[in-house]
This record gives structure tokens, sequence and C-alpha cells, in this order.
């Protein structure tokens, strides 16, 4: 329990030093939150209901997914002037889309493999990380605030690591 709130507390720590917060803000936040959780533990239950594999799973939800986006997109969303977009911006576009599917993809591995509980402790791993190669390429100097916060949401992801595998 520790391990846990040792990432909940670092990960808080970290993203709140990341950005501004607002209260429409910190709302959105905690929807997605409760909404990927639940979407989480439901991958893990459709799992064990069908006694499938998570790559049969993800091979039957997948093209589901894409219907749904293929007839929702267009209503919901504005095709911008490629043109006007600086070639590095679009390469960060792609691979961010690569980065998804790859996720997606680890998000059934990891919760077939292990639980809902493990993949939401790698996926904040990965967001420390992500935002620490942010903070890097940007020449930031890290506050204590940030320092803390990775270095507990790491300690903690290492430490559950360590006590989920006895």
């Amino acid at each position: 329990m520790g391990a846990l709130a040792s990432v909940c507390v670092g990960v808080a720590l970290t993203n709140t030093g990341a950005a501004g917060t607002t209260t429409l803000g910190a709302s959105i936040a905690t929807a997605a939150f409760v909404v990927t959780a639940f979407y989480q533990v439901w991958i893990g239950k459709k799992m064990k209901d069908f006694a499938v594999s998570s790559p049969q799973l993800l091979l039957n939800q997948a093209p589901i997914s894409v219907l749904l986006l293929a007839f929702l997109a267009p209503f919901l969303d504005t095709l911008p002037d490629v043109s006007h977009i600086p070639n590095d911006t679009l390469i960060a576009l792609l691979l961010s889309g690569v980065a998804a599917a790859l996720l997606n993809l680890s998000q059934f591995l990891i919760i077939g493999r292990m639980s809902a509980l493990t993949f939401n402790v790698a996926s904040n791993v990965k967001t420390i990380i992500i935002l620490s190669y942010g903070w890097i390429s940007e020449g930031r100097l890290l506050t204590i605030k940030d320092s803390l916060g990775i270095v507990l949401a790491l300690g903690g992801a290492t430490l559950y690591s360590q006590l989920s595998q006895k």
C-alpha cells in the first residue's frame, strides 16, 4: 500500500508542477482517471469471462474502435491544412500516434499477464519519464517539488514491482 501511495503522491507532485491547474482541468482529469480505471478493470474481466488472451481481445476490440472513430471523427473533428504545419510537428504527431498504438497494445498485454493495477503503475512511470525528458530537452531546472515527485513515483513503482513479484 505504501508503494502505491508513493507513486500517487509522486505523480501528483510532478503533474501539478508541469502545468497550471484549474477547476475545469482538475475535473476533466478526475473524470478521465475514473473512466480509464473502469476500462482497465473491464479489460481484465472480459479476458477472464471469454477465456481469451490479450491479443485475441485486442484483435476483436480494435476493429470496433476503428469503425466508431471512422463514423464519429468527420462530425467531431476538422482536418487541418497540413501545408501550414511544420515538419517537426508532423513528425512529433506521427511518433505520438505510434506511441499511442504501442501503449494500447501494451495495455492489453500487461493487464492480461498481470493486472490493471500493474498497468496503471507502469502508465504513471511512463508519464513521469515523458515529463522528465521534456524538462531535460527544454533545459528547464527541476524544482524541489518536481524532483521529489520523480523520486517518489519511480521509487514507489520500483518497490511495487519488487513486492508484486513475491
